[in-house]
């Protein structure tokens, strides 16, 4: 009996580890085969491409051609042979048939390098909208290509979508074209953001070596939008001189024709002209040959704004005196003769000053003799000094901010709202500058306009005490949301040191909100 039970013992061992040998063996097998396919090769097989590529590098794109729709029919899931047609029809010019191949690609997984050569095989077809969702998703990946950021730009400006294209532009604005410049001064004139489309349309002429009709005009169309009649008068004569009968084709023709009766009429009278009849460049070719010179004309015209880095206009071509707006010569200068107190920009900018002075053994900086000359209200020498440290550093935010702020003090507005966003531009995460800015845009832009500015600031800077102060006035005072309001002067109380006048002010205001 006990020989029978060690004999049934071994028996169901045995059979215990015979089950666990064929587990382990089915599990191992199993592996295996998850392995093997893991490590299977695709099931595309290698495609020889040296041959098409070779006559593409000889200019037999034809033959190429052949080689690459024979393995396009043998091999239809293979990337790159789809690419290598697509670029070969490219070379054919075929652009259609290439922007089809490259979206082939595309849709089998080709990289987004390939979505930037389908743009460009979209846009040279003419299909514009798939340009700009192929440049789109490139340039996520590369946001660094310069070439198309600024194509990218200008397709979001054909398609009427300002905005975007306004930021795709600054993505690149180093490389941008006189043309380039001229889109954006059109783009900032349709959102009505006046200084800004001053600015491209100055820095159109400086990107060239002349004075262009259509950057001219944007000048114009920004002076009548401003109400500046004086700098109209001058720009219309400025065309006129230069592009002698292009207002006669646009829609200020009967503008330009008129404002030059008006503002020059005692010089068309003392000439026995009769001017009712006239066009405005027959009017302007009158009063160009009696009272304007060509070198006056070429001075007044091409001297728009600081120019910083002297653009792309040759050492040789450049006017010795520079000027914000364009300026009439002496004959018919219609603002006071200049004094040293009322000094323009030009004058600032063009005359001589000392680099450094030395204080105690030690030299200032322009920089520092500029905050100096500012805190002893020497504004139009702070301005100098200010522009003396731009041209060694024209990055500078700080001597931006001096500028902007010495151009508030001397009452030249849009210049101090062109240089404060200059600064912004160098250094959007300085509080003080943008501080700055919202001091200047409270006197230039319309309410709600910089109420906006005001939400976005905040939101920059959450931390700011002065930003949340002048928004809950804003909702207080102006937009009459006093709920807003006590809401925001809350804030104020709890950012601000309680023995602040800010915080006092803030509680004062909270509690004329919540009287009953």
């Amino acid at each position: 009996m006990t020989i029978f039970r060690s004999w049934l013992s071994i028996l169901t061992l045995g059979s215990i580890l015979l089950g666990l040998n064929a587990c382990t063996s089915n599990s191992s097998d199993s592996t295996e085969d998850v392995s093997s396919k893991e490590t299977e090769p695709s099931n595309l097989p290698t495609v020889d491409l040296d041959p098409a590529i070779a006559k593409r590098i000889e200019g037999k794109t034809a033959e190429a051609l052949i080689i690459l729709r024979s393995l396009a029919e043998l091999y239809p899931q293979s990337v790159e042979v789809l690419i290598q047609l697509a670029r070969t029809l490219m070379d054919e010019r075929d652009f259609p048939l290439a922007a089809f191949r490259f979206e082939e690609a595309l849709s089998k997984g080709a990289s987004t390098q390939v979505a930037k050569e389908a743009a460009e095989a979209h846009y040279l077809c003419g299909d514009y909208e798939a340009a700009t969702d192929r440049y789109e998703q490139y340039l996520k990946t590369a946001p660094n290509d310069p070439d198309s950021q600024l194509r990218y730009a200008r397709l979001l400006a054909r398609q009427g979508r300002p905005t975007e294209s306004i930021n795709a532009f600054f993505q690149a604005s180093d490389r941008a074209s006189s043309e380039d410049c001229q889109l954006m001064g059109n783009l900032f004139l349709s959102k009505k953001l006046l200084p800004q489309a001053k600015h491209w349309f100055e820095e159109s002429i400086r990107r060239t070596d002349g004075p262009s009709a259509k950057s001219l005009f944007g000048l114009l169309q920004v002076a009548i939008a401003g109400r500046k009649e004086s700098e109209a008068e001058t720009l219309i004569l400025a065309i006129e001189k230069f592009h002698s009968g292009y207002l006669e084709s646009t829609d200020l023709a009967s503008y330009s024709g008129d404002l030059l009766r008006r503002r020059r009429l005692a010089d068309l009278i003392s000439r026995g002209v009769d001017a009712r009849s006239m066009s405005v460049t027959e009017l302007a070719s009158g009063l160009i040959a009696g009272s304007f010179s060509s070198s006056s004309i070429q001075e007044s015209v091409t001297s728009f704004g600081p120019k910083l880095s002297g653009g792309n206009v040759p050492k040789n071509k450049r006017p010795a005196q520079q000027s914000v707006a364009p300026k009439l010569p002496n004959d018919i200068e219609i603002s006071p003769e200049r004094s040293p107190e009322n000094i323009s920009l030009a004058d600032a900018f063009s005359a001589p000053i000392e680099k450094t002075n030395e204080v105690n053994g030690a030299s200032e900086s322009p920089l520092d003799l500029g905050r100096k000359a500012f805190i002893d209200t020497k504004y139009t020498l702070a301005l100098m000094h200010a522009r003396d440290a731009l041209k060694s550093d024209s990055q500078n935010p700080s001597a931006w901010m001096l500028c902007s702020q010495a151009h508030f003090q001397l009452g030249e507005i849009d210049a101090a709202e062109m240089t404060i966003l200059e600064a912004i531009r160098h250094d959007p995460m300085n509080e003080d500058i943008r501080l700055d800015y919202l001091r200047i845009a409270r006197e230039t832009l319309p309410a709600d306009r910089y109420l906006q500015e005001l939400e976005k600031s905040r939101d920059t800077f959450p931390d700011s005490v002065e930003i949340l102060w002048e928004l809950a006035r804003r909702y207080h005072l102006v937009e009459k949301m006093p709920v807003t309001a006590s809401i925001l002067y809350r804030k104020v109380l709890d950012a601000a040191p309680s023995n602040s006048s800010i915080a006092q002010q803030a509680a004062l205001e909270l509690t004329k909100i919540e009287k009953p």
